[in-house]
């Protein structure tokens, strides 16, 4: 029987790890991330013997994190393609640079994943072993991002990754519609107890909101990922062809940078070249001290204010009534973009013991301060969708494995499916399935 083993995203959002294996023992490893917090980074421990390949869904480190260490002791096709590959090395040496737990890899595992790398386009049946195949589609979420399709034993496994089937500024949308006949499914369920606002509207009520507020003098500073939000955020101001200053500090500057270069993964990459020659990028202290003072719009790094070069000017912000920051990202709870929507009050500490300078900050807010849900995964009615436009083997037994989600959002995901006659089930880490 083939045996798929979940090896981390259960009942959590991190550390993205699915283990298949086929009844010759042949396996493959689709995403390998890391988490963030706890004394276990990486994914669940597990036999890796006779690993014949690994594909990545996407570069965000939840899901790229901890494939270098996978390379070790090994040499395995790493299957990915050029932009999720370049944004992954980019994110992975940040970082194993600026964090504070030792990692067991390091940038010489990094380079062995590199050397291994193989691009596989998008519909291309990619054989990895006797009777096993994998197949590349389309998932939405951000550049280059995509589901994987595994054929093994003459079955066919499908793991959506982070999906999004609604229309964005940055890429096109995912669909199910296409996919061949499946078997089982494994699904993400990160916003399966939420429904995102209506898309037109809440980008019309940002862009108003920031040029009111930079019209009549006041700053704007939009912490958000540097990895797609922050390119969507400056797709949006010239949608609704915003006019003031816009500068892109951190590492939005270097994504932005990067997608330059991967021109068939943007959705329209003359928007994107006319939207990037508009803003100005930040590099230098110098710069920052006076951008910080500049009427206009700050995107900058980290998404939730746990860091980045966003720190260097909400302050001044803060104290500003006529500024405001606008959150553009989930916001995890406890961590200080989740206090200031919550209690209007800005935490944060970091101490930078190599410079003697430690940031110790609790500010409470006087500028305007709101989220926008500029999600770039599917919400409850839109996994639904996506799930009912699947065709099913006619033998299948309806297999939904709900991953990628907390313990509600899986579990709640699971029983809804059940309601719906599929097999469904959120496992938990380290539980091994045969299909």
């Amino acid at each position: 029987m083939t045996t798929i083993s979940f090896l981390g995203a259960c009942r959590e959002v991190g550390r993205s790890a699915i283990l298949i294996e086929s009844k010759s023992g042949a396996k493959c490893m689709l995403d390998y991330g890391i988490r963030f917090h706890g004394e276990d980074r990486l994914p669940y421990n597990t036999n890796l013997k006779n690993l014949k390949a690994v594909a990545l869904t996407h570069c965000h480190l939840d899901h790229s994190g901890a494939f270098p260490f996978l390379y070790k002791t090994k040499k395995i096709p790493f299957f990915t393609n050029s932009i999720s590959l370049a944004i992954t090395e980019v994110l992975i040496r940040d970082m194993i640079k600026i964090s504070n737990y030792l990692h067991p890899f390091g940038y010489r595992e990094l380079d062995l994943l590199k050397q291994n790398s193989y691009f596989l386009n998008n519909g291309t049946r990619q054989k990895i072993h006797d009777n096993f195949f994998i197949t590349f589609i389309d998932a939405g979420h951000i550049p280059g991002s995509v589901s994987i399709l595994i054929e093994v034993d003459h079955k066919k496994i499908l793991y959506s990754g982070d999906i999004n089937t609604q229309i964005t500024n940055l890429i096109n949308p995912a669909s199910s519609i296409n996919i061949p006949e499946i078997d089982t499914l494994i699904i993400e369920s990160t916003y399966a107890l939420k429904e995102h606002p209506p898309r037109e509207q809440l980008e019309k009520d940002f862009a108003e909101k920031i040029i009111d507020i930079t019209d009549n003098g006041g700053r704007v500073l939009i912490p958000a990922f540097g990895v797609a939000r922050s390119q969507e955020a400056l797709l949006i101001l010239e949608k609704f062809n915003y006019s003031g200053k816009i500068f892109i500090d951190g590492l939005a500057r270097k994504v932005s940078m990067l997608y330059l270069d991967y021109p068939d993964f943007i959705k329209n990459i003359k928007l994107f070249r006319k939207a990037l020659k508009k803003a100005q990028f930040v590099s230098r202290p110098k710069m920052r001290s006076k951008v910080k003072n500049t009427n206009g719009v700050i995107i900058s790094p980290s998404g939730m204010l746990k860091g980045g070069t966003a720190i260097n000017y909400i302050q001044s912000i803060l104290h500003d009534p006529f500024s405001a920051v606008y959150l553009v990202g989930y916001q995890v709870e406890g961590t200080p973009g989740r206090k200031l929507l919550d209690d209007g009050i800005f935490e944060f500490k970091e101490s930078r013991g190599h410079k003697n300078n430690h940031v110790d900050l609790k500010i409470k807010a006087k500028c305007d301060y709101n989220y926008f849900d500029f999600s770039s995964h599917s919400d409850n009615i839109h996994i639904h969708k996506y799930i009912k436009n699947l065709k099913f083997q006619k033998d299948s037994n309806l297999d939904v494995f709900c991953i990628h989600g907390d313990n509600k959002s899986t579990t709640r995901l699971a029983g809804e499916l059940v309601y719906k006659d599929y097999n469904s089930v959120a496992p938990e880490t380290g539980e091994i399935y045969q299909v």
